[in-house]
């Protein structure tokens, strides 16, 4: 009888001692980059590890600000984006600037991004948009002759109530 509840007292720690690991194992997995587990990256944007690196179905205004390199208006809405990271990277985001910001986020995109290019295709299809400007380098290199780290094409315009629409796509070249 002695030998028996020997047995099972060792069953049960066993079990227990699996259990707490596999809870331990799913608790901390996406921050050890463990595939198919997510993880929550330090500016807030939920994540899922992949075998060579992660993806963010929606970013939050902070990451959109790190991953793009830009800094815009704290009120900035972010209606859709999308975050992959591998050994190249591409953020995409559509954001909304509300009137009073409107301006300061078109400086923000300009002190990233440069100024307006003419006659550059528009990603943006929403029908009465007005001052548009597309910032984009993804047909030019550097004044040094070489192609940028990063190609960009950032559509910007206002609506007739005077919200800033964006359109945001940076990717590693």
């Amino acid at each position: 009888m002695r030998k028996a509840l020997h047995v099972a007292i060792f069953c049960v720690t066993l079990v227990l001692a699996v259990i707490v690991a596999l809870l331990v194992l799913a608790r901390f997995a996406g921050g050890w980059g463990v595939p198919y587990f997510s993880t929550t990256t330090d500016r807030g944007s939920r994540c899922v590890n992949t075998f060579t690196g992660f993806e963010c179905a929606s970013v939050t205004l902070a990451d959109v600000g790190y991953f793009g390199d830009v800094e815009l208006p704290p009120d900035t809405r972010v209606v859709s984006s999308h975050y992959r990271s591998t050994h190249d990277y591409q953020l995409e985001a559509v954001l909304e600037l509300p009137p009073a910001s409107a301006s300061a986020g078109l400086e923000a995109l300009q002190e990233s991004y440069g100024k307006c290019v003419r006659n550059h295709p528009s990603p943006l299809s929403e029908p009465g948009l007005k001052s548009l400007c597309i910032l984009a380098n993804d047909q030019e290199t550097t004044e040094a002759g070489t192609p940028d780290s990063r190609v960009y094409v950032v559509a910007t315009a206002l609506r007739a109530d005077k919200t800033r629409v964006v359109n945001l796509s940076v990717r590693s070249r």
